[in-house]
């Protein structure tokens, strides 16, 4: 694989009983949101990448929580690509609800192969 460039083109939170009539079995109780973000990579390659979170009611996360190690870990990949793509530099207080339209146009970095991509969570 390798690392490209990529521009977020489309960002969205759906709530996950609207992507699946069950919730899949890796997902846990508190985790209620599903963040898609969808970027064009240099060659003209879109690349998608889903996180599952719980965001609270003022649109903030904890990434600290009490919960499975599954659950932890889809959290702080979040967080990880929040933070390491410049989108903030603290996930304390950032309002996703509110910021997620900012998103557009920013850029990121995928992994991309001869089949298929993704987007780059360090």
């Amino acid at each position: 694989m390798t690392n490209v460039g990529a521009v977020i083109e489309e960002a969205s939170i759906q709530k996950i009983f609207d992507l699946f009539k069950n919730k899949p079995g890796n997902l846990k109780f508190n985790e209620t949101d599903a963040i898609i973000i969808t970027a064009k990579t240099e060659d003209n390659r879109h690349v998608t990448r889903t996180f599952y979170c719980c965001l609270k009611p003022d649109g903030t996360i904890d990434e600290t929580i009490i919960a499975g190690d599954g659950s932890r870990a889809r959290r702080h990949q979040l967080v990880s690509f929040l933070m390491n793509n410049g989108i903030t530099g603290n996930i304390k207080g950032y309002n996703i609800k509110e910021k997620i339209g900012e998103w557009k146009g920013k850029s990121i970095a995928a992994l991309v192969s001869e089949k298929d991509g993704s987007i780059h969570i360090p």
